[in-house]
């Protein structure tokens, strides 16, 4: 896998641009991260579509695209952020210009449905983005959150996982890839299918039940993306899932499903669909090491010098 270009940190006062490019947004909701952002003292510009609605979209595909691109085009806009997940990235990445994002390297910032919008900034890009919580869904909620951190250019710090939570053994090394697996998963077959060759898979989901989530790493077996993958952390299952089951069916299900994984395999990862998620850089390099139960990040995953982005 090429190295991605790490964006220009996240500074004092930073212009984040909010984008819309999925499901429709929560205006009370939004209000409420923009102040949290506000408060902090960055300036926040909202995409032109941001209070669309059109059924389960934040308006029409080209009308989101149009929005993301008026952020991307803005030279004031130091990073884009994204209102909220649910569906709908995946429909626009046709009418996109990577050359125009290229261009001027920002920190992205978003979850769950924008694992579709990232691997597209990773495989036509070759930028890196950053899988964390979002302005309409958890950014008013800033007590445990290590976002802004990590933008600003500190390494994310270890995370030690419970020895419950070792499904395989062994240590494993690469670039983090991945998202919400159900987006994961819809990816394969299409330009841009995630490459676990040599890299680190990172998955979460929410709602799904045992059956769904088998059919959907099966997928990505059988399609090889789990080929010469290197290690695997889970996220998040939550909040419950369908059907009754229990959180502990669960666990019993995935320790039965990694036992005999040729890498090693961490569950427990506090990220995904939580109030408190931590942010993880995409597309940089993770160490998994589950012997000593630890996930350890190489280094900041922000460009930290002073100079310009281009």
């Amino acid at each position: 896998m090429t190295p991605l270009v790490r964006p220009p940190r996240l500074r004092p006062g930073a212009t984040i641009g909010v984008a819309a490019i999925s499901g429709p947004v929560d205006p009370a909701r939004l209000s409420a991260g923009v102040d949290a952002l506000e408060r902090r003292g960055y300036r926040v510009i909202l995409a032109g579509n941001v209070g669309a609605k059109r059924g389960f979209l934040a308006g029409s595909d080209s009308e989101r695209a149009e929005g993301y691109r008026e952020l991307a085009r803005n030279p004031a806009v130091d990073a884009i952020f994204f209102a909220r997940g649910g569906y709908g990235a995946s429909r626009m990445l046709g009418l996109l210009d990577p050359d125009e994002i290229r261009a001027r390297p920002r920190i992205h910032l978003g979850g769950s449905d924008l694992t579709a919008f990232f691997a597209f900034l990773a495989r036509r890009c070759g930028l890196a983005s950053f899988y964390g919580p979002m302005v309409a869904v958890s950014m008013a909620e800033q007590d445990g959150l290590d976002w802004e951190a990590v933008l600003s250019g500190e390494p994310p710090a270890p995370e030690p996982i419970a020895e419950a939570d070792i499904l395989a053994g062994g240590t494993g090394e690469g670039p983090l890839v991945g998202g919400c697996l159900s987006l994961v998963a819809s990816l394969c077959g299409t330009p841009e299918a995630l490459e676990g060759r040599g890299a680190v898979l990172f998955w979460e989901d929410v709602g799904e039940g045992t059956y769904r989530l088998d059919r959907m790493l099966t997928q990505l077996e059988r399609s090889g993306t789990l080929d010469r993958l290197q290690a695997m952390v889970i996220g998040s299952i939550s909040p419950g899932v369908r059907g009754g089951e229990s959180p502990e069916t669960v666990a019993a299900w995935l320790r039965h499903y990694f036992s005999g994984a040729p890498f090693p395999v961490l569950s427990g990862f506090p990220a995904g669909h939580l109030k408190r998620t931590r942010t993880l850089p995409l597309g940089l390099p993770v160490r998994v090491d589950a012997d000593r139960g630890l996930v350890e990040f190489s280094g900041p995953a922000v460009a930290t010098e002073d100079a310009c982005p281009p």
